[in-house]
């Protein structure tokens, strides 16, 4: 059975980019191991559970279809509440490894050390590494062995969640008060460690919820909606045997 590890911001993650990402591995009959950074119960992103309506289409706020209430939702929920911290990680063990965004994720995840080893392992084994959102600067901050100061993302096409749009978000309301001022600029950490992030990706990420990057190792998504998405790509990839680690900037 292949192993997958998830790591849930304690802080605040996105309900769908978890639930995603969860079923979608569970459906390709994966080993899902769930982690918190420091040990602490995962903890969602209350705007996440909000039911939206139409709104939900485009990532903002809950599709009751895949709300925590559902047989699926309860069983993401027990499953959360088994989430071991990051120590108990043995990433020999892993085939891969899948980073769901929100907000808080930019405060216990993104800039740990302890996360970065483990991706550096994984990266070393020419594993696939994903995420969606708010993560996916995670990456950027993990150096090269092989490039010593370099980070890892340098070459690689990545997405993730658009400033523009936080910009947007924020003045609504839309981001709750306790993760402002955000600590980071997703979009500039990835464009800082030299990845490749044209306008015109930008755009699409804007306009499209689904939009997705595959620059092996790397899987990246844009947001909540893109979260089943990047998973699926990732189970694909894998089992078309995608697991030797590419030159730097190749693209998928």
């Amino acid at each position: 059975m292949k192993r997958v590890a998830m790591i849930v911001s304690s802080v605040g993650y996105h309900w769908e980019e978890v639930f995603g990402g969860y079923w979608a591995f569970k459906d390709a009959a994966y080993d899902v191991e769930l982690y918190t950074v420091h040990g602490a119960a995962p903890r969602p992103d209350q705007m996440s559970l909000t039911k939206t309506g139409p709104l939900s289409s485009f990532g903002l706020g809950l599709p009751s279809a895949i709300a925590p209430e559902t047989e699926r939702g309860r069983a993401l929920e027990e499953a959360l509440r088994g989430a071991r911290t990051l120590a108990a990680i043995e990433p020999d063990r892993l085939d891969t490894l899948f980073l769901p965004g929100g907000h808080g994720c930019l405060f216990d995840v993104n800039r740990s050390a302890a996360v970065h080893d483990v991706i550096r392992s994984l990266y070393l084994r020419g594993c696939l590494l994903g995420g969606v959102c708010h993560a996916t600067s995670t990456f950027a901050f993990v150096t090269s062995p092989q490039l010593p100061g370099e980070s890892i993302v340098r070459g690689h096409a990545m997405t993730g969640f658009p400033h523009a749009l936080d910009r947007t978000l924020i003045p609504l309301g839309l981001v709750r008060p306790e993760f402002l001022p955000l600590p980071l600029v997703n979009d500039d950490e990835l464009r800082r460690a030299g990845a490749r992030l044209t306008h015109l990706d930008e755009v699409r990420a804007y306009v499209d919820p689904h939009f997705i990057q595959v620059s092996r190792p790397f899987v990246t998504g844009v947001g909540p909606k893109a979260a089943a998405k990047v998973a699926k790509t990732m189970v694909r990839l894998i089992a078309q045997g995608s697991r030797a680690l590419p030159t730097m900037g190749a693209a998928a």
